[in-house]
């Protein structure tokens, strides 16, 4: 007989809609960013916490009522969080298992969209003589999508800063770009 995959998780994963629903808003919130289909597969259906057409229907039902939305992307759709989703996290979040929630905090901070490498981050902490640099930089290959540093006045605040970038770049990059160019749902 299977055991679960998660404590918690039935084995065969979650058959609820509404419980895949609401994992699926927190796995979004938790990459801070948007995801590809295929990334929300493997993070769920890889996984064995839910077959693929709950994860389907649950996937339609959310963008129908306005709690993700589809952007488009060079491979595909990518979903977003909208504010509505974002709700639904704070109000439902905690109906998941301790197990599970924690297990797709984990996961979502790995699957940021076109952020998967781990080298693609980078943030260096550099002695300046009246403090330290930050240097916080996100890239693929050759290209630079952005590149920033920030003064600190000692190593602990230059630390932090450099750990929180890396958690949370392509958030970062997502946000500022949606402001320089007017469109706030990048």
């Amino acid at each position: 007989m299977p055991q679960p995959i998660l404590a918690g998780i039935p084995a065969g994963g979650l058959k609820e809609t509404f419980a895949v629903k609401v994992l699926l808003c927190c796995l979004l919130e938790a990459a801070g960013g948007a995801l590809s289909w295929e990334r929300l597969c493997e993070a769920c259906c890889g996984e064995g916490l839910v077959d693929y057409f709950t994860l389907s229907t649950a996937m339609r039902e959310l963008e129908q009522n306005g709690n993700i939305r589809a952007l488009a992307a060079e491979d595909g759709a990518a979903y977003r969080l909208t504010a509505l989703g974002e709700e639904t996290v704070k109000k439902l979040g905690d109906t998941l298992p301790v197990s599970l929630r924690e297990y797709l905090k984990e996961k979502g901070e790995t699957l940021s969209t076109g952020v998967h490498r781990p080298k693609a981050i980078q943030a260096a902490v550099e002695p300046d003589g009246s403090g330290f640099q930050v240097r916080c930089s996100l890239h693929e290959g050759n290209l630079a999508f952005f590149s920033m540093s920030l003064y600190a006045p000692d190593r602990q605040q230059a630390q932090l800063i450099a750990r929180n970038f890396e958690k949370r770049a392509a958030e970062l990059y997502g946000h500022l770009v949606g402001m320089l160019t007017g469109d706030e749902s990048v």
